[in-house]
């Protein structure tokens, strides 16, 4: 039993920071070297040259194996309690990163079935998370402010994360985008905020993945939008999704990219999460833009908002014709 001192403490982080690092005396026994996780692999990056209107990409295919079910909803989970707060007997709001229209419309789920299989958890090198979902072969639609451009460090992406496990991890080798957007996206880049990230496994052949279309403004306030992505809140690890949303094309933006207020509630980590819709006779789910961002972007107040525009899908047609 170590015997009371008197006056002795714990050290200061003053006085630690004196401290010098300590170098390893050993090399790891190699019995225990496997042990170690791999090293992520280094990516490339290409940003891609805005397209004349007669390069303009009308939408991309979607696809779904005949080994997994379809289903317009997912299966769904029961939320967890929110947090409850309090001091001094007062209950507090927690403070989280999200906007939502009234009641939080979220909901949680564990479904493989497409599209709902194809979400994506993504984490980049500097430990920001994201979300993604399957939009080719191995081609993984996210935003570009998920991806850190600043590295050449692989991202992390895991295929429908659940609990504790994914349905695969994978890692990607190169990265496309208009725009390198580090840090979060403003009104001059929140109408260009979405990446295609290419990775080694053609995991779109087990899973399937979503086709893209052109928004159009005639579908504005049309309460017929999904998406699925993954959230800070509400402190969960699996997908959720929400349905019956609508965007609004904001009418002062004409260009090949395109930026979208919408109802669906956000909150963070859902970042890169499509907004998608189905199609009658149509088999497929199509995204028509990627949750970017929540925010007073210009003088209209605190709204959520998506980055879609004919440059999606042209972005990802050439990363799928250019990595088959």
């Amino acid at each position: 039993m170590t015997s009371h001192v008197e006056n002795v403490f714990p050290m200061n982080p003053e006085e630690l920071r004196r401290r010098p690092r300590e170098a390893a005396r050993e090399e790891v026994p190699r019995e225990l070297q496997g042990l170690i996780s791999s090293v992520p692999p280094s990516k490339s990056v290409r940003f891609v040259e805005r397209a004349a209107p007669s390069e303009a990409v009308a939408q991309t295919d979607s696809y779904r194996p005949a080994w997994i079910a379809g289903a317009f909803a997912p299966q769904r989970l029961r939320l967890p309690e929110p947090p409850v707060v309090t001091h001094r007997g007062h209950r507090l709001t927690p403070a989280i990163d999200c906007h939502f229209y009234g009641s939080d419309d979220r909901r949680i789920y564990n479904d493989t079935s497409y599209p709902w299989g194809c979400v994506c958890r993504i984490t980049n090198a500097n430990g920001r998370m994201g979300s993604g979902a399957l939009i080719g072969p191995r081609h993984i639609l996210t935003a570009s402010h998920v991806v850190a451009w600043n590295t050449d460090v692989a991202e992390k992406i895991e295929v429908h994360f659940a609990g504790n496990a994914a349905q695969a991890t994978v890692f990607d080798t190169l990265a496309y985008a208009y725009t390198q957007i580090q840090g979060d996206p403003g009104a001059s880049t929140v109408d260009e905020d979405y990446a295609v990230l290419v990775i080694n496994e053609r995991l779109g052949d087990r899973f399937g993945w979503l086709g893209t279309k052109v928004y159009s403004s005639s579908w504005d306030d049309l309460s017929v939008w999904f998406n699925m992505g993954y959230a800070v809140n509400p402190g969960t690890s699996f997908p959720l999704f929400q349905m019956g949303k609508s965007m609004d094309e904001d009418e002062f933006d004409y260009g090949s990219g395109r930026a979208m207020t919408t109802n669906a509630d956000i909150c963070r980590i859902q970042s890169g999460s499509p907004m998608f819709g189905f199609w009658e006779n149509d088999p497929g789910a199509y995204a028509v833009a990627v949750v970017s961002a929540i925010g007073q972007v210009f003088a209209s107040g605190l709204e959520n908002w998506c980055s879609g525009g004919s440059d999606l899908s042209r972005l990802v047609n050439q990363a799928r014709n250019e990595n088959p």
